[in-house]
């Protein structure tokens, strides 16, 4: 179910109609084998949807796309699952995208995050969305999306990039998740 859900969020980068068809259907396909218990067809199913999202992604942004590198600790009743996707243009400059979820830190990024006092003297506070996300000096980005998700934007990327790649998430989605 984890690797399911960052897979659905992954798919938000990329939050557009040209994408619907195929990655969604790849994705439903990965839940229902999930929730049938047949572990090899979810991952297969989800990994064409990784694949999909990052060949259209290269198409339209000119950015090359890792594959999506999926972990999880703990047991399969409860655990903290991560996504974490490289991405890297023709200068060289490059782009980590990770979501995380089921995670203790969580909780306690999300209570730093609700008081304006404490965020705003670890970083600068910006908007994506309607979520608030902690700006470090060098331009990474991390936010959290209700109490399930923590997400990571960083690497050599200018700030503007950054912002970039964070406001393709498709936040409404991943929140109803």
């Amino acid at each position: 179910m984890r690797s399911t859900i960052l897979a659905v969020a992954f798919s938000g980068l990329l939050a557009g109609a040209a994408l619907c068809d195929d990655v969604a259907d790849a994705i439903e396909a990965g839940r229902k084998a999930y929730a049938d218990g047949e572990l090899a067809k979810a991952k297969e199913a989800l990994g064409l949807a990784t694949q999909l999202i990052g060949q259209k992604h290269a198409e339209v942004t000119g950015w090359t796309a890792d594959e999506v590198e999926i972990t999880g600790v703990g047991s399969a009743a409860y655990g903290a699952s991560s996504a974490l996707r490289r991405y890297e243009n023709k200068a060289g400059d490059q782009i980590e995208v990770q979501i995380s979820s089921d995670s203790a830190v969580i909780a306690q990024f999300a209570t730093m995050m609700a008081t304006r006092e404490v965020a705003g003297a670890m970083g600068k506070i910006v908007t994506i969305g309607s979520e608030r996300a902690l700006q470090s000096v060098d331009g990474d980005l991390h936010m959290t999306v209700g109490s399930k998700f923590i997400i990571a934007v960083q690497g050599s990327a200018s700030v503007i990039d950054k912002l970039a790649y964070a406001r393709a998430i498709d936040l409404a989605a991943l929140s109803k998740l």
